[in-house]
Formats: structure tokens, C-alpha cells, sequence
């Protein structure tokens, strides 16, 4: 469990005056504070942190410098890698095979690259691409892959293209990727991102275009399935920008941000195939891209990409349910948030 204070990094989408991104620290007495920013890379959209420093995609072009950066924890850059893909948004690290995996919104494809023990990127192993399109008339005309996923407790990973309504799984056997299994979501559901519970039987997916939280389920064959399909945000319409989905430390609770209400749901799912929603709250801010939760499962945040803010919230043991306690403004276009 990690002591009060603590380190949050914070990804930026970049304008001429604001490059890189930056730490803010949360005080013992519950505020976010010192803020200090680190490189000088443009549009850091997603971060991971590990042990051995920083992994930073810049979402651009190939052809403006599209690349994923290795940088210690000082942000001085040790690695830049370019990437065979446009617009990287997302990226994912599993320390027990070595390799990171970049997820490619604007060509719709994925890449995985070997890792050292210590941490730096060696050559690309794999480059997944996806074809076809979904039925939506505007956001789904190509793949758009948002997300890779390790799965816990095995060795199989995940990708998630919003494009074509399409989870796909696979496994990296040295230099060979074999893949196992396509799961069809609904059409012009446009899913986004997943979590998973600890022991990687359980996937809860949130799709960006239609809002709903989709449910997966491992059976004894290894073999995944929908098994839930309900309303991410059931009090409110939708606006085709469901965002961010993580779920608590003890497996108790999951949270979702919609940008268009600039709110955060939360669910029971103490029974995972059947999540209980119990309410929203405001994001504190406007356009709600990401969240992260502590480890101790006291403190959840928001980076509000419109408003330029960081909102801190104390959540609930009992009851789930997240309080806004401190906002930090002037963090500009905020995409992403890592808490140590």
C-alpha cells in the first residue's frame, strides 16, 4: 500500500507554449500540488511507469514524428523508437514476457517490441493489422485499434479496434504470433478500452461509440464470450464518448468516464457478470479522458482534457461512490493519468 504523499504523472495533448508532461504530487493533508514538467515531447497522450522509468507514445503522424519514447524518471529521454503506425494512443507493458505493445488509432494497427531486463526497447517481433469497417458513418470508415491488453495469470493479450467492432486474442510464442480467438462486439458499439480482474477470467469493455459496458468471460476452454451487455451511463443519453474504465484494488467497484456528461459511473460488480450500477457524479471538470485509482483504493483522478484540470476524488469504502476533494487547474489538454 502506498503512503500519502505520492507521485501522479500526467500525459498532454500539446500546443506551442505546452510540450511534454508533467508530476503532480498528492500532499498527506488530501491536495494536488508541485507541479513539474517533464520533457520536451509533443502530444504524450498515454504513459506507463515501471520500475525502470517511463514509456511515452507521441499521438502524431509518421510523417511528424510519430514514436515511443523510453525516459527515466527525471523525463531525460534514453529511447525513441519510430513507430509503423498513426496517431499511437495506447500502450502496454507485461513484465512477464518482456514486451510492450503499442495500440495505432489512425492506421488501425498494433506493434510489439521486445523488452531488455532493464527495460529498454529492443526490435519490433510483431505488427498486427486489422481490415474492414463498422456501420457507423463517421468514426467507423477503417480499423482504429485503442488498446492492448495483457491478460493476468496467462500468457495471452488482447487487442481492441474501435473501428470494426472487434476483440481479438493472441499469443507470442518467441518470434511467432499465433492468434486464438476474434469476439464480435456489437455493431457500431466502437469498443475503447477493457479491464480485467485479477485473475484474467473476467474482461469488462467499454465501448465508445454506443456507451455500453460489454462483459466478458474465459470459460474452462479458454475460450472468451459475452456474457453482459448493459448502459455504461443509464441516466444519460449518448453522445459517442464513452472514455475510461478501471476497476478498484479489491475487485469491487468500476468506473467509467463519459466526455459528452463530463461524469463518472460506478458499478458494484462483486457478482462480475452482473454489474450493479449505483450512480454518477461530475468529473469536476469538463471532458473526463481518463481516470486512475490509487492502490490503497482511497483516492480516485481525473484528467479533464477541456478545462485543463486534474480533479482528485476520496472514494467511499463502503458505498464506492467518489467525493471531490481538490482540482489543479492550468495542466493543459490532460489525456492521461499514472499514479505511483
Amino acid at each position: 500500500m502506498k503512503s500519502l504523499p505520492f507521485n501522479i504523472l500526467v500525459g498532454q495533448y500539446s500546443d506551442p507554449h505546452h510540450l511534454g508532461f508533467c508530476a503532480l504530487t498528492l500532499t498527506s493533508d488530501g491536495q494536488l500540488a508541485q507541479q513539474t514538467k517533464l520533457t520536451s515531447i509533443c502530444d504524450t497522450s498515454y504513459l506507463v511507469k515501471t520500475e525502470s522509468g517511463i514509456y511515452v507514445v507521441s499521438e502524431q503522424y509518421q510523417q511528424d514524428g510519430a514514436a515511443l519514447y523510453f525516459v527515466n524518471h527525471e523525463g531525460v529521454i534514453l529511447q525513441r523508437i519510430a513507430l509503423e503506425g498513426d496517431a499511437p494512443c495506447h500502450i502496454a507493458i507485461s513484465k512477464d514476457l518482456n514486451l510492450i505493445a503499442v495500440a495505432h488509432y489512425g492506421t488501425g494497427n498494433f506493434e510489439l517490441f521486445r523488452l531488455t531486463s532493464n527495460g529498454m526497447i529492443e526490435d519490433r517481433i510483431s505488427t498486427i493489422t486489422n481490415k474492414g469497417h463498422g456501420p457507423h458513418p463517421d468514426r467507423q470508415l477503417a480499423p482504429h485499434g485503442h488498446q492492448v491488453a495483457f491478460i493476468p495469470n496467462c500468457s495471452v493479450f488482447m487487442t481492441v479496434d474501435l473501428g470494426i467492432d472487434m476483440l481479438t486474442f493472441y499469443e507470442q510464442h518467441n518470434e511467432e504470433l499465433e492468434e486464438l480467438q476474434r469476439l464480435e462486439l456489437p455493431p457500431g458499439s466502437g469498443p475503447r478500452h477493457a479491464a480485467f480482474s485479477c485473475d484474467g477470467r473476467i474482461g469488462f469493455v467499454l465501448c465508445e461509440l454506443d456507451e455500453s459496458l460489454v462483459v466478458i468471460r474465459r470459460d474452462r476452454d479458454k475460450r472468451w464470450e459475452v456474457v453482459a451487455n448493459q448502459a455504461g451511463f443509464p441516466e444519460h443519453k449518448c453522445h459517442e464518448a464513452a472514455a475510461a474504465i478501471k476497476l478498484s484494488a479489491d475487485q469491487r467497484y468500476l468506473y467509467l468516464t463519459s466526455r459528452g456528461e463530463s461524469i463518472v459511473s460506478w458499478f458494484d460488480v462483486s457478482e462480475p457478470t452482473n454489474p450493479v450500477y449505483q450512480g454518477h457524479v461530475s468529473s469536476g471538470g469538463d471532458f473526463p479522458r481518463d481516470l486512475s485509482l490509487s492502490s490503497d483504493g482511497k483516492w480516485l483522478i481525473i484528467a479533464n482534457q477541456h478545462s485543463h484540470s486534474v480533479g482528485l476524488f476520496s472514494l467511499n469504502h463502503e458505498t464506492g461512490q467518489p467525493t471531490l476533494v481538490s482540482r489543479i487547474d492550468n495542466i493543459a489538454a490532460p489525456a492521461c493519468i499514472v499514479v505511483d
